[in-house]
């Protein structure tokens, strides 16, 4: 990396984004909001759209995305979770409810939503045409020049830039661009499928059995030997979003995602408890997917020349702490402000600098959360139940999980570091510390 130059950049940026998922319009967004860059998407797909149905979006998330504007375009479809939720798998027993909204607001300062990832990609992509950042489809990117910044198309077609940001997913091409030949793995499987569905509330309320699901909006996990099943309502409140999560079966050798066989997801959690083998009824027939669950080896570099990596391109996030999204969107902001205020040489590596250790605890304990999940019945997993069980401060905070003492800073409690991180904030502080005239407002 350069010395510090003494000036910031005040050239304006010709800037490609590779990839029109949540990341990538986040991204574009972000970088457009700087007020030095010009913006293009690439996206490799014949039209817009996401795939999956609920995530969880934390106030280290909300802050940004209401910062931004998208909120105005999402206030119908979000959901405000009274409550967090663990049950029992087998007798429905509630080992502990944790308080959710408005508690998190009030002392973060935004809300925890939960929304369609479809509804958070539609208002991101309006905020995109409201800032008449263009978008081009049907354009995958194929190779780059990452010493030039360009970017060339399976057209044929040569786009000139003066920087990349790779944010096409976990079969990132442009992750292979930054590796170049270097040993890395490609995605692999993590063990673990999914089942997703989801039922109209309408169909639960007067369910003795699934009414208290949906009474208040809240996230419930029910937990159980090597499999869980996550549950909260969506589009206000019209809606319960179902995640099954199981063993590989051997079935997705192929593929990533298919159609959901009802009768197996029956078989799978036969012996639960009423509430899940109830929504499991309300599965129907072509509404049902099933998902393979893969992860990435973390790679030593998310950047080569002119091009960084974003998201799921450089670390994926498992869908046990319910961060992908929100980590995702933490980059775009970090990234926009490196582009801001630093020449373009040092971008990747002080990118890395800011995001690296953050992301990689998250990922750390999100596998860590999995065998949480997933005990097998037995003296394990009662210590963790009468843990769970118990509400004093003390039992909480001697098993909690905290962030790691860095650059100055002490270790932080897992919450406060997590929900209450600024993205843009943070960055702007290292970017300070580094040496190089970030303008802090």
């Amino acid at each position: 990396m350069s010395a510090p130059s003494t000036e910031p950049p005040t050239d304006r940026r010709r800037v490609v984004v590779v990839g029109a998922g949540l990341g990538g319009l986040a991204a574009a967004v972000a970088i457009h909001r700087t007020g030095l860059a010009d913006v293009q998407v690439l996206e490799a797909a014949s039209k817009l759209g996401e795939l999956g149905a609920g995530i969880q979006v934390s106030p280290n998330c909300s802050r940004l995305l209401i910062r931004w504007g998208v909120d105005k375009y999402l206030s119908n479809n979000v959901v405000l979770p009274r409550y967090g939720r663990v049950v029992r798998w087998q007798d429905g027993e509630v080992l502990s409810q944790a308080p959710m909204m408005p508690q998190i607001q009030e002392k973060y300062g935004f809300p925890h939503w939960h929304v369609h990832r479809a509804d958070l990609h539609e208002a991101l992509r309006k905020i995109v045409d409201e800032l008449k950042i263009p978008i081009k489809v049907n354009a995958k990117v194929v190779s780059a020049d990452v010493d030039g910044a360009s970017v060339s198309l399976h057209t044929g077609e040569k786009i000139d830039c003066d920087f990349i940001v790779g944010a096409d997913g976990l079969r990132s091409t442009m992750r292979e661009v930054v590796l170049q030949g270097e040993e890395a793995s490609p995605p692999f499987v993590t063990g673990d499928y999914a089942y997703r569905f989801t039922v109209p509330t309408d169909d639960m309320v007067d369910d003795p059995v699934l009414a208290d699901c949906v009474q208040v909006p809240m996230a419930i996990g029910w937990w159980g030997p090597r499999m869980h099943v996550v549950g909260y309502k969506l589009r206000n409140e019209t809606i319960f979003n179902v995640v099954t999560v199981f063993p590989d079966d051997g079935t997705m050798d192929n593929t990533y995602k298919m159609e959901g066989e009802i009768d197996h997801l029956r078989e799978l959690y036969d012996g639960w408890c009423p509430q899940v083998k109830a929504l499991i009824e309300r599965a129907r027939p072509g509404t049902v997917t099933k998902w393979k669950l893969m992860d990435l080896q973390p790679l030593q570099s998310w950047h080569r020349g002119k091009l960084v990596l974003i998201g799921d391109a450089c670390h994926p996030m498992l869908p046990y702490m319910a961060q992908g999204a929100s980590q995702a969107v933490e980059d775009a902001a970090a990234l926009a402000q490196c582009l801001r205020h630093l020449p373009l040489s040092d971008v990747g590596s002080v990118f890395q600098q800011l995001r690296h250790s953050r992301v990689t605890q998250i990922q750390k304990y999100a596998r860590t959360q999995r065998g949480k999940n997933h005990m097998l019945d037995g003296p394990e997993q009662e210590a963790r139940d009468a843990t769970m069980r118990d509400a004093s401060a003390a039992t909480r905070s001697a098993y909690a999980w905290s962030w790691a003492a860095e650059d100055g800073e002490p270790p932080k409690p897992w919450n406060e570091g997590l929900f209450g991180y600024d993205a843009e904030e943070e960055a702007l502080k290292r970017i300070s510390k580094l040496g190089y005239p970030a303008r802090i407002e």
